[in-house]
């Protein structure tokens, strides 16, 4: 005998507080003893009010039920959710004199850093105390004895990506500057990540199910399994009957039996171990006879020219500052949109022109960028596939005047 799912179908989430199941219970109790008066502080109102709080932890139990039971699911098949991380780094940490000191933990440090313009701070910690050994200087050394100093990983003191810490970075400590001011980064950074959703993992776990009753024959299977299966790859993007080695152009002739996939990891370019990694778990999973390329995507450095018009209250630094990250948001390799093999102005255009307070956008926009070609009308066509801007704010002209 078949299972009856039907009592499943459309369950919706009961989702009431405390506060409400306590009225919900005195409404029912005057269905049966109308003249009911409950006054605060009896003891049939403290009865109500732990029946109702009590019945609250259980229904958020049994609402958590289904996500839980598909996690489960999803772990027995091997699909786990990415948690989230901080973003870590090794610094050297050197002490201000011979005697050296001791870092409590919890010491923060700063790292500061400029953004179209904007001055942007993140923050960093030590977990456990550390300690800086004192030091005998050498009278008359030359050079004179070094500082005592050590080396420890701090964390970020959020969830999520940070802005990258490269080698050489100086990290201000903000609550212990009697033992040493400053912190210098080493070359060892480590991203940290938002983690998943519900939503993004029950789509992540949905596409590996797919692709485990499917054998990868289109270019759309591909880039749904190499997305949901390596954490490293942000980016992908696949071409059909593309032999991408031989040649990558737009306009390259067919190369039937091929399949070429080019990717983008956080920020950067996939090493070859790990587009080594991707073609081989693709070619065990690919119809026979498919041929499979995997490729870097490549970056273009682009810069644009444009005039704009901003309303008489509007601040001017403020809604150049804005213009700038609303650009550097969509042309970068992690916002612009796949689907499009071209930069063109009509977006360009609306992206300026959705900051609060543009009034107006110039319609001469320019635009440059490497390996693409003008179709006449302002827009630049990729001559290569697999391609990815990168706009340069810096060399860009944002020319900003009021109304």
């Amino acid at each position: 005998m078949s299972i009856d799912f039907s009592p499943y179908i459309n369950l919706r989430i009961y989702d009431k507080d405390p506060g409400q199941m306590y009225l919900t219970a005195i409404d029912l109790m005057r269905q049966n003893i109308p003249q009911l008066s409950v006054r605060p502080g009896t003891i049939e109102d403290a009865m109500i009010q732990s029946f109702a709080f009590l019945s609250t932890v259980a229904i958020s139990r049994i609402n958590a039920l289904p996500n839980r039971l598909i996690e489960g699911i999803a772990n027995l098949m091997g699909v786990r959710r990415t948690e989230p991380t901080y973003a870590t780094v090794q610094v050297t940490i050197t002490a201000l004199d011979y005697a050296g000191g001791t870092l409590e933990a919890d010491t923060i440090f700063q790292h500061s850093f400029n953004v179209a313009g904007q001055k942007i701070v993140e923050l960093y910690e030590i977990q456990n105390a550390v300690t800086i050994g004192p030091v005998e200087p050498v009278l008359g050394a030359n050079p004179p004895t070094p500082l005592p100093s050590t080396t420890t990983r701090v964390a970020a003191v959020e969830f999520g990506q940070r802005n990258t810490v490269a080698e050489g970075t100086v990290l201000t400590i903000l609550n212990s500057q009697s033992v040493a001011d400053s912190a210098v980064a080493n070359d060892d950074f480590v991203q940290g990540d938002l983690g998943e959703s519900d939503a993004q993992f029950l789509s992540r776990f949905a596409t590996q199910l797919q692709s485990m009753s499917q054998i990868l024959t289109t270019a759309k299977q591909i880039e749904s399994y190499v997305l949901s299966t390596f954490p490293f790859v942000q980016r992908a993007k696949a071409y059909d009957t593309t032999d991408a080695e031989t040649d990558r152009s737009a306009n390259a002739p067919a190369a039937p039996g091929y399949v070429s996939l080019f990717v983008y990891g956080d920020d950067r370019s996939l090493t070859v171990f790990e587009r080594n990694t991707i073609y081989a778990d693709l070619v065990s999973k690919s119809m026979a006879g498919l041929q499979m390329v995997v490729l870097d995507m490549e970056i273009l450095p682009m810069t644009v020219s444009a005039s704009v018009k901003i309303t008489a209250t509007a601040n001017f630094s403020s809604t150049q500052t804005a213009i700038r990250i609303s650009l550097a948001d969509l042309f970068s390799p992690k916002g612009f949109p796949l689907l499009d093999e071209a930069i063109r102005k009509s977006t360009i255009f609306s992206q300026i022109n959705s900051v609060e307070t543009v009034a107006f956008v110039d319609q001469s926009i320019t635009v440059t960028c490497s390996s693409t070609t003008s179709d006449g009308a302002g827009n630049l066509i990729f001559n290569n596939k697999g391609c990815l801007p990168l706009i340069d704010i810096a060399a860009s002209s944002i020319s900003i005047s009021y109304l």
